[in-house]
Order: structure tokens, then sequence, then C-alpha cells
């Protein structure tokens, strides 16, 4: 991924609307894995914000300060028990003493005009926090990833049966569903990642300004790395698929896709595997199936190894599931494997396939449908002298009309800017609150 978008006006000639804000994260992951967050930091920072961050949820003996490209990043320290505790009550309402602790500590240490937080896991928390404040004049930012309530109903599917019963107890859907209203209620700006989740959101709670901020990648840069397909080997069609390994990310449709191909058609590399209880299945469904020389799950990489495997593959993938959260979300990997103007193989899901069919830069397979996936790859392996150029219509397609610089900064910095404005003008955001 191309952090610097290159070609980019000079630093000294950009406006700095946020000049003088403070802008604190709150979220369960290290900007190392939360790419979102990376990019949103970048944006705020030419925007003239200062950026902090805090991690919560990690088991740590000592708490860790760090500063990760400009933005001083808070580990604080939780005990194994008091993780333990907390991990159960984040678990089942969403909100968690430790976490409140935290983000106590770090208002006071930071002291932030806005406070941007990650999704519901850290949203109770943080929203409790910042309405208990006096005077309240923290400024709530709700980045909704995913559509939440659907998500955990998802990732149920593949727990084992009892630990399925009891989280269907603390995270069912109407429940998640309720504490989604309170939490957006709460927030002074609610944050999406596709269009389809904006029009989903918005009946929710009408009062809350709500703004798409699509998870992108950044421009590419003039000397990004490209590799060309004229130097390639013959062999099978070598596909790669790059992040969280999950029942809905639709890796088991490729799997059973490439059993039903001969022997040598393709071969498939994972990265991102952990060990979990999806991943733990996924590997023994290519036991089952015969493919261990076919399909490989590796650990995760650093950053800067990715992209290299990405530019190997002959064809990227995002085989998503059809669901109430998929056909609301957006991946990065979409965009980054287009950066590298790699062809892709998507599902039929609608805030993927539209980007693929209208860039034309690969395969579109109805989700799920594991036969029809498998003439995909086919097609794929048919029309190989066409990859190259299906790559570079990607790669255009990121470069001059969908990337962050063009579509998502513009506008996270005018909806935080006009946050920070009303929130002056009014003295303080709104005062409700949130109870799990």
């Amino acid at each position: 991924m191309n952090e610097s978008a290159k070609g980019a006006d000079s630093e000294d000639s950009v406006p700095k609307p946020l000049a003088g804000i403070r802008i604190l994260h709150v979220t369960p992951n290290h900007p190392n894995s939360n790419i979102r967050m990376r990019k949103e930091n970048l944006s705020y920072q030419r925007a003239g914000a200062t950026c902090s961050a805090l991690i919560l949820g990690h088991r740590r003996d000592n708490e860790l300060i760090s500063d990760v490209q400009g933005v001083r990043v808070i580990e604080p320290r939780l005990p194994r028990f008091r993780a333990l505790l907390s991990k159960i009550s984040v678990e089942t309402r969403l909100n968690s003493r430790a976490h409140r602790r935290a983000i106590a500590a770090a208002i006071i240490s930071e002291r932030p005009h806005v406070l941007h937080v990650h999704d519901m896991f850290v949203g109770g928390s943080a929203i409790r926090v910042a309405r208990s404040r006096s005077p309240k004049v923290l400024s709530v930012v709700l980045d909704l990833h995913e559509n939440f309530p659907a998500a955990v109903e998802v990732y149920r599917t593949a727990y084992p049966p009892l630990k399925r019963v009891a989280f269907a107890i603390f995270q069912g859907r109407r429940r998640m569903s309720l504490l989604e209203r309170r939490m957006m209620a709460s927030a002074d700006l609610v944050l999406t990642v596709t269009e389809e989740a904006t029009e989903r959101v918005a009946p929710i709670c009408p009062a809350t300004p709500i703004v798409t901020v699509p998870n992108l990648d950044h421009r590419p840069g003039t000397n990004s790395r490209v590799t060309d397909f004229s130097s390639r080997p013959a062999g099978p069609l070598r596909m790669t698929y790059v992040g969280t390994i999950q029942i809905h990310r639709g890796l088991q449709t490729v799997v059973r896709a490439l059993s039903q191909l001969p022997p040598g058609t393709a071969t498939l590399d994972i990265f991102g595997a952990k060990d979990d209880d999806f991943t733990t299945w996924l590997r023994q469904e290519t036991i089952r199936l015969k493919l261990a020389e076919t399909v490989t799950l590796h650990g995760w990489l650093p950053l800067e190894e990715i992209n290299i495997r990405i530019g190997e593959a002959d064809l990227a993938i995002v085989p998503h599931e059809s669901t109430d959260q998929t056909n609301a979300t957006l991946p990065h990997k979409l965009f980054e494997y287009m950066t590298q103007a790699r062809p892709v193989l998507v599902s039929s899901c609608p805030p993927i396939a539209k980007h693929v069919r209208a860039a034309d830069s690969g395969f579109v397979f109805a989700a799920g449908d594991k036969v029809d996936c498998a003439r995909a790859i086919t097609e794929a392996l048919d029309r190989r002298d066409d990859l190259q150029r299906l790559g570079e219509n990607g790669r255009r397609y990121v470069t001059e009309k969908m990337n962050w610089e063009l579509v998502s900064e513009p506008a996270l910095i005018s909806a935080v800017t006009e946050l920070s404005t009303r929130s002056r003008r009014a003295g303080s955001p709104s005062t409700s609150s949130v109870e799990a």
C-alpha cells in the first residue's frame, strides 16, 4: 500500500481546516492492523490535526507508548485477570470498567477535542466516558466498520455448539441492534464504509449526521510496484487472498470450487491465518477435499512482504459470502489489489462487484456458489493473456476515480470540520448516554 499520496499538493499549499484540533482514536486494534485508522490519521494530519490512539482489550503487564507515523499510540496495562474480566464484560455488555478507566486516563493525558471510536466493541465504554465528562466538551465520532448486529450473528455460525449458544444469548441480533441505535443516538457523527451501509443506518437514527467514508486505497504513486504478466512462467493460476479469515469472507467457497477443477488448474495462498475456530475448520476442509498441496494457509506477514505476495499473484480474490453484513461493507484489500494492477476474482456482493464491473478489472461469481466460482476461475485461466489488461484497468480506476485522496479524505475532513465548528458554536455536544 502506498501510504504517501504521491502527486498531491505540497504540505505548505494544503488548507489546514483542523489546525489545533486533537483527535483521540479508541480502538481494539493497533494501527499495524487497523488499516482504516492509518488512512484516517494521515488525512487528519494533512488537515492540521494532532492524533493519538488508545488500543483497548489486549493483555499487557506494562503500559506501552509508541509513535506510529506521528501518532502517539497508547497501549494501557491490563493484567491477566483484569483482561479476562474485561473480555467477558465486553462480549456480554459491550462495556467494560477496565476500558472506561483507560479511556478516562487517555482523555486526561491527550486532552482531545474529538473522540474517534472504532466500532461497537469499544463504543459503549467510550461514549459513556465521553458523556460523563464535565464540562461535556468532547465530540464523539462513531466509525461503523461493519453491520455489527449482522456480523456477530454470522461469526457465531463458526463457533462450537456450546459457545454458539452462549454468544446467542448475549449477542443476539435484536439486542445488538438496540445497542447500536443507542450508540448512534449518543454520537455526534456516524461514519460508514459504503453507501449501502449509510442507507441501512440512516433511518435508525435520523437526528445524527451520517457520512460515507469508503475503505479505498491511496492514490498509486508513479513508483509503486506493478508486476508484468508477460514474464510469468506457464503453470497453475496463482490466486492470493490477504486479510482476516472468517466464515463470511467466503474462502470456503473458493476451496470447494478448487475441488471441482482438475489438479494443477490453480493454487491458492491465504495470508492472515490465526488459531481460531474457523481457521481450524478451513484447514480440515482442505485436507478432506485433498487440497493440501493446492491451498496453503500462512500467518500474518509484514506489510512490505504482503505487498510482494500480492504482486506475485495472477489473481487476487475477495470471495465474500452474501449476508446483511457483507452486502454493506467494502474491504480495503480490493483496492490494494487494484493498486498493484492485480486482476481480481470477487463474489457478487453489491459493494464489491459494482466496482469490479465499473473498472472491468476481473471476474465476478455468484456468492456462495462453488460451481459458479469454479466457472470464473476457469474463465480467468482461459483468458490468461487478458489478465494484464484487466489488472491495468483496476489500477487506472483507483488512480483516476476511486482512491482515498479523491473520495474518502474530503468526505472525512469535511464532516469532522463541520462537527468541530458546530461543537464550538453550541458550546458542547449531545449529553445523552449509553447504558449497555
